[in-house]
């Protein structure tokens, strides 16, 4: 008996049979009224008892195991009953132990389907030896071993779903829940700057004043629900035509004095000071998109769950728009 068994080719021709049934007693009953009621010009309802079942899907076509043991059982019923008819034919092959000729002959009824196997049976015991014996108590302790071990796989790999659904759930909630710094900017002379060189002649040899340094202040807001404590924060304000390959953070000498940072809340802002002050050739540069400014720069923290973290950043300034987030390799990641 195959392992599987296609219901859905039953189903569906249980329900062609039974539509066709039912569509057949719907017609002679439309012909009944038709021939017993005067003609009109509406036609006569259907009654309601005559309207066709819902389909509903047996039980037992849903169970396949209950279906197939149904099946072979139905078919061994059947055998039987075939063999007690077929007992009376001539040239069986075994004879019956238990039943006498008939009168009107001396044939020896043939044996049935349950009957034969009680007499292999019985043969089988008789001849049966120790060793005969051993070597099918090892077949069968072979198959309830193998039988056992497909159920002890099965068990485990249902318990493996669970655990990595389960370990996905506590994943899912410790990611809900774990603090989430983000880079927030404030206050910047970014925009002066760049308007009052923008004022001067780009061929004057005057040189740069102490207002031409740029600055840009920040904080980290926590968007997560739980607690982060600082430990390192490195950022930089460089002024690039691109981005080098490697960035190497260095961290910056005084921390805020405040290193909690509570789900909702923000750090104290950080101020970031360019290196060099920007001269009048390099503002040109930076309105025309030939250069830009860019701020890096990493925060190392600790979460609520005692799990070191680290949130890297990357903006990139353009006049009009301010700092972007711009992704470039592993410069902008979060762990």
């Amino acid at each position: 008996m195959p392992a599987t068994i296609n219901t859905d080719t039953i189903e569906r021709f249980w329900s062609t049979l039974k539509r066709d049934v039912v569509g057949k007693v719907r017609g002679a009953v439309r012909a009944e009224w038709r021939a017993q009621s005067p003609p009109s010009s509406q036609p006569a309802a259907l009654p309601q008892s005559f309207a066709p079942p819902q389909t509903r899907r047996s039980w037992l076509l849903q169970e396949p195991r209950w279906f197939a043991a149904t099946v072979a059982l139905g078919s061994i019923l059947l055998l039987e009953v075939l063999s007690w008819e077929s007992s009376k034919w001539p040239g069986c092959m075994v004879a019956s132990r238990y039943w006498t000729p008939a009168a009107a002959s001396d044939r020896t009824p043939c044996a049935t389907l349950s009957e034969g196997v009680a007499q292999f049976s019985k043969f089988i015991w008789d001849h049966a030896d120790r060793n005969a014996a051993s070597a099918v108590a090892a077949v069968l302790i072979a198959i309830f071993c193998w039988m056992l071990w497909r159920s002890i796989e099965s068990t485990r790999a249902v318990s493996n779903v669970a655990a990595e659904a389960a370990k996905r759930s506590a994943d899912a909630l410790v990611i809900a829940e774990q603090a989430q710094l983000l880079t927030v900017f404030g206050v910047s002379n970014i925009a002066n700057v760049l308007s009052e060189l923008g004022e001067q002649d780009a061929s004057a040899a005057a040189a740069p004043t102490r207002s031409d340094r740029l600055f840009v202040q920040y904080v980290f807001k926590n968007y997560g629900r739980t607690l982060a404590v600082l430990k390192e924060i490195s950022h930089e304000l460089r002024h690039w035509s691109r981005l080098p390959d490697e960035v190497k953070y260095s961290p910056i000498p005084a921390l805020p004095k405040e290193l909690a940072v509570v789900g909702g809340g923000s750090s104290e802002p950080l101020q970031c000071v360019l290196a060099t002050p920007l001269s009048a050739e390099a503002a040109t540069s930076i309105r025309t998109g030939d250069s830009f400014l860019w701020l890096l720069g990493r925060v190392v923290f600790d979460d609520a769950f005692g799990r070191e973290r680290e949130h890297r950043f990357l903006y990139r300034y353009r006049v009009g728009a301010g700092f972007q987030p711009y992704r470039y390799k592993d410069y902008n990641k979060s762990t």
